[in-house]
């Protein structure tokens, strides 16, 4: 049972970074001693890994902190228990590892190395004479774009747009540096995402060809990205090419469009945003049972929705039924004082609408 517990350790640990930070006794005697530079770390960390995503963030915490299963490794003399077996499943573990270098004439350094599967061996340099705290935050933000460079370019995506901005010219920096690296299997899933990130920054803009390109190229390597092609068929609604959408929609019915690692209450969004789009598609067709079908559908999967309870009202507007009408509508103002918005998926960000020739419409949002 000890080993059973012990190798699960070794699994999930693999998903966890540790930091260590060396302190000299100069800094440390100012209240930032190992522990609280560790710690400050590893809170900024956190704070990146809130942002709104579909994808699970990695774990932080402190490398001198063990884990409940580390302690019975410990007690049994077991220490290089859960290194050994991660070295025999081949897992990758990620640790960081930092020093704050005091006295210099621009204030002190932090020096980081580490590791990533998306940037390989790095190291890390910064100066800041703004004081221990505000060297430790930055550190972290450069630590994060290399070791989860989708989650640090959502997390700079995530400021500007809670600060009213449109410039996303960092997000596209980043990304394309990313983007620009060899392809490697370990790094499939982020990519795309990065592309699909890509191409809602190109929405934001209205420039719904660099949109439509940017989510083709997002499935392009892979082809088991769902939601890529989910976005690709909004532009494709938002362009009346609303047959070309169902033929991208129609297959994704049938399979999962759970993120990698994501909690359960986040598929909800993409299921209903699935059906709602097919409903969009179809009523831009004229069939209108079908697209009542589809609504109803999407409110089955998602009944917190806004979006699928007020697209099911105005269709039956449109049908006549005006006290079912006002129902549904009633049922989508109050859902959308609890609406959630996540950056990867385009119809959390705009309507959809069956009409022609139809500019882009903001929906409600988060920022």
């Amino acid at each position: 049972m000890v080993f059973g517990l012990l190798t699960a350790d070794a699994v999930v640990s693999a998903d966890t970074v540790s930091v260590n930070m060396s302190v000299p006794a100069s800094v440390a005697s100012t209240g930032f001693t190992q522990d609280v530079a560790e710690r400050i770390f590893t809170h900024e960390f956190e704070r990146m890994n809130q942002t709104r995503s579909l994808l699970k963030p990695p774990v932080m915490r402190s490398a001198r902190e063990p884990t409940i299963i580390g302690v019975i490794a410990n007690s049994l003399r077991l220490n290089d228990f859960t290194s050994a077996l991660q070295d025999l499943l081949g897992l990758e573990r990620m640790r960081v590892t930092g020093a704050i270098v005091a006295g210099g004439p621009d204030g002190n350094r932090l020096l980081i190395n580490s590791a990533s599967a998306s940037s390989g061996a790095f190291s890390v340099e910064l100066t800041d004479n703004g004081g221990t705290e505000r060297l430790l935050r930055r550190g972290a933000l450069a630590t994060m774009e290399q070791v989860q460079p989708y989650r640090a370019a959502l997390f700079h995506f995530d400021q500007v747009m809670r600060a009213g901005g449109r410039d996303f010219s960092t997000v596209q920096a980043m990304a394309e540096r990313e983007l620009a690296r060899p392809r490697r299997a370990e790094v499939l899933t982020e990519r795309s995402y990065m592309e699909n990130l890509l191409g809602i920054t190109a929405l934001l803009r209205n420039d719904l060809d660099e949109a439509e390109r940017r989510f083709r190229r997002s499935f392009n390597w892979n082809t088991t990205f769902a939601i890529g092609k989910l976005n690709l068929a909004f532009v494709l609604i938002q362009r009346d090419r609303y047959q070309e959408a169902l033929d991208v929609l129609n297959p994704l019915v049938a399979l999962s469009l759970e993120p990698r690692f994501a909690p359960v209450q986040r598929f909800g969004p993409l299921r209903e945003s699935l059906h709602s789009s097919i409903g969009v598609a179809r009523w831009g067709l004229g069939n209108l049972d079908g697209a009542e079908e589809a609504f109803r559908t999407a409110t089955s999967e998602y009944p917190d929705s806004e979006a699928a309870y007020t697209y099911l009202s105005r269709l039956l507007l449109e049908r006549g039924r005006t006290a079912e009408a006002a129902e549904k509508a009633a049922i989508a103002r109050a859902n959308a004082l609890t609406f959630e918005n996540y950056p990867e998926v385009a119809t959390l960000y705009f309507w959809m609408t069956p009409r022609d020739n139809q500019p882009l419409v903001r929906r409600f949002a988060l920022y």
